[in-house]
């Protein structure tokens, strides 16, 4: 150890004097008992390192998590860990694993799987609206699909992700198209109900062309505008430049980069588009830390069965 501090100097002088004058003096002179100045002395070597603080930290623990929990934790970590901690925890408790989610966190963050990551402050004075039931708001946006899962000859076209969130239960719809249009998002919102499975009041998306006419440019309404007032939906938009205003959809487009399309290579568009259903499949089962360690699809079908039971009432 090369760092020495004040306590082990305090403590040196203290053997120094005791060697001297005796222990009884000592423990008199720098107001401690006796049992503490012969510790020290044998401890003490002559060096001042001989006398630092030693870690007080038990060897072990009754309540330690046992060696077939660490395991089970580090199985579920390797199959689960895609989808994120929650669904690692959920799979836990399925296998009789009683602890809390944070004693699990602190086991995978021991063993170095996954770095503590450091929080950023935003300074950014934007308060999300509150929702209370599923379709009351969903967010929609579109993103490219990565050119490097795409092994097909695609004749140098690219092909676009329509994704679209559920504010309240975190259900997802996703659609793989050919083109960044009026006509695929207006045709994707079309059966945009029918997908998520219960009635949409509110859709949010940003200013792009393919959702939204620009309001200083003309008056008229696309394509996508006019089936939305069809179906009785209520636009909202983000502010221009604020991708964070439709946090929950731009979140799950870098969980799609990172579970899904880093991981996968496509050989036709068939496959690209029978793999991104099963994706969203997996998506709307999985359980996530925001839904109290509960399925989008749990969460659904915990409203309707509340709301049946306030009609039966």
């Amino acid at each position: 150890m090369s760092i020495i501090t004040e306590e082990m100097r305090f403590r040196q002088r203290l053997c120094e004097y005791a060697k001297k004058y005796g222990v009884t003096k000592a423990a008199k002179q720098y107001h401690t008992n006796r049992q503490f100045v012969y510790r020290q002395l044998e401890k003490w070597n002559g060096d001042v390192r001989s006398l630092a603080l030693k870690s007080r930290r038990p060897k072990t623990h009754p309540n330690a998590h046992t060696e077939q929990e660490i395991e089970l934790i580090m199985r579920m970590y390797e199959s689960y860990s895609d989808y994120g901690l929650a669904e690692v925890y959920n799979q836990c408790k399925r296998n009789n694993y009683t602890r809390s989610y944070g004693s699990m966190c602190k086991i995978i963050r021991g063993k170095k799987l996954k770095p503590k990551k450091k929080i950023h402050k935003s300074f950014v004075k934007f308060v999300p609206d509150e929702v209370s039931y599923p379709g009351e708001k969903v967010q929609i946006d579109i993103k490219y699909v990565p050119k490097e899962c795409i092994k097909f000859n695609s004749y140098g076209k690219n092909f676009y992700q329509i994704t679209a969130i559920d504010e309240y239960s975190r259900k997802r719809v996703l659609r793989v198209v050919e083109e960044k249009s009026t006509y695929e998002t207006s045709k994707f919102l079309e059966e945009l109900e029918k997908n998520m499975g219960f009635g949409i009041k509110t859709i949010q998306v940003d200013n792009g062309y393919e959702f939204v006419n620009s309001k200083e440019k003309t008056e008229k309404l696309n394509m996508f505008e006019k089936v939305a007032r069809k179906k009785g939906y209520i636009i909202k938009r983000t502010r221009p430049y604020s991708p964070w205003q439709n946090g929950k959809v731009e979140r799950s487009h870098r969980e799609d980069n990172k579970i899904f399309y880093s991981k996968k290579i496509f050989k036709s568009l068939e496959e690209l588009k029978e793999e991104i259903l099963i994706h969203e499949a997996k998506w709307n089962t999985t359980a996530k830390k925001v839904l109290n360690f509960r399925s989008p699809v749990e969460i659904i079908e915990g409203s309707m069965k509340e709301l049946e039971w306030q009609i039966g009432w």
